[in-house]
């Protein structure tokens, strides 16, 4: 952890399109399948709203879930939370993943929080975790680590620490859910935006690149699991996650 302290621990950050394996989640709960067909255009306009672009404003046409997952589609995700969800139904998927709601009382989360959306604007840009979402680097490990055993647990203290308080309960994902996720997750790393680095075989994940909302140079993540260990990497002004986050967690997992 080279970001001080207990930074990683704590300290929130726009997850960026890591957060779309919690929307995706959300997706999966509501009918869809990773096979299921959509469409991934340079841009979306919400109706009577903003338009919201892909990165660098591909085009991919139209493609299965799992490819728009591993593509990291800004507008596939936006347009399927617009027209399939609602800001309900997105915050208590996050609830489920860790994510306490702003505005809300304390102690209902320490690791990752977003507003409830208050339109379709709103609503589209925290579908892909920007937006008011925001979340600690060990609370997006712990969605990671939710997908590979099919259930979210909060993270336990460290030995030498006491407990601050009762933990909140794990809450176990559907069967369909979880299945699915991991095989958007893995989609990312064999033909997706981690595809054709040195990560090691197994690996699945998610990667993100966060706009700073301060104005900076942009936030690297990239999440996932290999076997039974997740991780998250995230890079403080790193870039993206393919060129900033993936190399490191390579590294990382190539060195065990």
């Amino acid at each position: 952890d080279r970001l001080g302290g207990r930074a990683a621990f704590e300290r929130k950050y726009a997850p960026g399109s890591t957060f779309k394996t919690v929307t995706a989640a959300a997706l999966l709960a509501n009918g869809l399948s990773p096979d299921s067909t959509v469409e991934c255009p340079a841009s979306y306009q919400i109706p009577f709203n903003r338009s919201i672009s892909n990165y660098h404003n591909e085009d991919h046409g139209t493609v299965t879930l799992r490819q728009a997952f591993a593509l990291s589609c800004n507008t596939t995700f936006a347009r399927l939370t617009v027209e399939r969800l609602n800001g309900d139904t997105l915050v208590d998927q996050a609830r489920a993943f860790g994510f306490g709601v702003q505005g809300e009382s304390a102690g209902t989360s320490t690791c990752g929080s977003l507003g409830r959306p208050a339109n379709q604007d709103a609503l589209a840009e925290d579908s892909f975790g920007q937006g008011t979402v925001e979340a600690t680097p060990l609370c997006m490990a712990l969605v990671a680590a939710a997908v590979e055993s099919g259930e979210w647990r909060p993270a336990r203290p460290l030995a030498d620490e006491a407990p601050q308080g009762e933990l909140p309960q794990s809450v176990p994902l559907p069967s369909n859910v979880a299945e699915g996720l991991r095989s958007l997750m893995s989609a990312v790393t064999i033909d997706g935006t981690a595809a054709g680095s040195d990560l090691p075989q197994g690996t699945a994940g998610k990667t993100g690149t966060a706009e700073d909302y301060r104005g900076g140079q942009d936030h690297a993540w990239f999440i996932g699991y290999r076997g039974d260990l997740a991780f998250a990497v995230f890079v403080e002004h790193g870039g993206t996650g393919r060129g900033a986050a993936v190399p490191v967690a390579a590294r990382f997992l190539r060195a065990l």
